[in-house]
C-alpha cells in the first residue's frame, strides 16, 4: 500500500480504488478502439494516443512531446496556425482529409472543450477506408455498366446518324456527282463524322474499363500549364491564365496520364462552350494546409454556363449540351478525381461555368 493510501480512510481508499478502475477501463476502451485516436492537449503536446493512432502518425516514443515533433519542419508554421484556429474558434471542426499510409485513412480533427467552452485540446480520429473506397470503385464501375445498358439504344442512334451521312456522301462521290468543291466538302464531312464515331467508341472503351492508378511525383503547375498550352493550339482565340497558390511549391502524388486527360478535357470543354473565343481562368488552390490535404484545380470560363435544367444530371452518361458531344467526358473526369481521393464539382459562376477538380494532396 502506498504512503498516500495509508493516510486515507477506508471510504477514501475505496473511492480511490474505484477511480483507478474507471481510469483503467477508460484506457482499455481507448486502446481497443477500431479507429486511430490521438489527443493533443492545451499545450500542443500529445497527451493520448491509442495503438492505431500512434502507428498511423508514427508517434513512437514521443507521447508527451510536442505535436510538432510528428510533422516535418517545413510544416511547423502552418501547424501553429491550425492549432491557433482550434484555440480561437469555439465551433472549430475541420473537414475530413484522406491520409495515405499503406492504407487509406479518413481523418477528422475536432476541438475539445469544457462545458463552459474553455479550450482543452484537439481530438484526432482516423478511420481505415481502404475497403470502403475499393467497394465504392467497384460500385461506380457497376453503375457505369448499367448506364451503358440503359443507353444502348441511344448509342446505336448516335452512331447510325453519322454512318448514314457517310454512306450518302460516299454514294455521291462514287457516282462523281457534283463539282470538285462539293466533292471536297463531302470528303471533309466524311472525315468529321468518322472522327465523331472514333471519339464515341474511345470514350465508351474508357467508360467500361476501370482505370489503373499509377502514382508518381508530378509538378502540378507545370503539368497543368503544358496541357493548357497544348489545348490553346486548337483554340488560339481563347485567352487563358494560370494562377497557383504560393504554398504549392513541390510535386504531389498523382497519375500523370490521368491528370493530363483531366486537364485537357476540362480546358477543351471550356473552349468549346465559348465557341473558341473567350477567357479561361485556371486556378490551383491548396484547400487544406497540412502534411495531407486537398488541391483544387478550378476552371472558370466566360461562356454561357450550363443550363439550369441539366446541372443536376451532368454526370449521367451520354447527357450532353453540345450537338456533337458524346456525353461521356464529365463522367470520365469525375472518375479520375474520385480515384485520386477527391471529386468533381460543377456550377455556374458570374463569369460563366466553374468546374473544380479536387485531388488528394499526397
Amino acid at each position: 500500500m502506498s504512503n498516500e493510501s495509508q493516510h486515507l480512510s477506508s471510504d477514501e481508499r475505496n473511492e480511490l480504488q474505484a477511480l483507478r478502475e474507471q481510469v483503467a477501463q477508460f484506457e482499455d476502451i481507448i486502446r481497443c478502439l477500431p479507429i486511430g485516436l490521438i489527443f493533443v492537449d492545451v499545450d500542443d503536446n500529445i497527451a493520448i494516443a491509442n495503438p492505431i493512432g500512434a502507428e498511423i502518425r508514427c508517434v513512437g516514443d514521443r507521447l508527451g512531446a510536442s505535436v510538432a515533433d510528428c510533422h516535418p519542419a517545413g510544416t511547423h508554421t502552418t501547424l501553429e496556425k491550425v492549432m491557433q484556429r482550434f484555440r480561437d474558434e469555439t465551433q472549430m471542426q475541420d473537414h475530413p482529409i484522406v491520409l495515405e499510409r499503406m492504407h487509406r485513412y479518413e481523418v477528422t480533427y475536432s476541438r475539445v472543450a469544457k462545458l463552459d467552452g474553455e479550450y482543452r485540446g484537439v481530438l484526432w480520429l482516423s478511420h481505415d477506408i481502404s475497403r470502403r473506397k475499393s467497394l465504392e470503385r467497384e460500385l461506380m464501375h457497376a453503375e457505369r455498366l448499367a448506364g451503358l445498358g440503359r443507353m444502348a439504344a441511344k448509342v446505336a442512334h448516335d452512331i447510325k446518324n453519322p454512318l448514314n451521312a457517310i454512306q450518302g456522301a460516299a454514294h455521291f462521290l462514287q457516282k462523281d456527282e457534283g463539282e470538285g468543291e462539293y466533292s471536297e466538302e463531302l470528303t471533309t464531312m466524311i472525315k468529321d463524322q468518322v472522327a465523331r464515331i472514333a471519339a464515341l467508341v474511345t470514350h465508351l472503351n474508357e467508360l467500361t474499363r476501370p482505370f489503373d492508378l499509377t502514382l508518381e511525383p508530378v509538378d502540378l503547375d507545370k503539368a497543368v500549364r503544358d496541357q493548357l498550352s497544348a489545348c490553346s493550339v486548337s483554340h488560339p482565340d481563347v485567352r487563358w491564365s494560370l494562377e497557383a497558390d504560393s504554398d504549392i511549391d513541390g510535386p504531389i502524388q498523382v497519375d500523370r496520364t490521368l491528370l493530363e486527360r483531366l486537364v485537357w478535357n476540362a480546358a477543351e470543354n471550356a473552349c468549346l462552350s465559348m465557341d473558341g473565343a473567350g477567357r479561361l481562368e485556371v486556378r490551383i488552390r491548396r484547400h487544406y494546409e497540412e502534411d495531407a490535404g486537398w488541391v483544387d484545380i478550378e476552371f472558370e470560363d466566360s461562356g454561357p454556363g450550363f443550363p439550369a435544367e441539366v446541372l443536376q444530371n451532368l454526370f449521367q452518361p451520354f447527357l450532353t449540351t453540345r450537338e456533337n458531344g458524346t456525353g461521356l467526358g464529365l463522367t470520365i473526369m469525375r472518375e479520375i478525381c474520385l480515384l485520386h481521393g477527391g471529386d468533381l464539382t460543377i456550377k455556374n459562376s458570374d463569369a460563366g461555368a466553374l468546374v473544380t477538380a479536387r485531388l488528394s494532396a499526397r
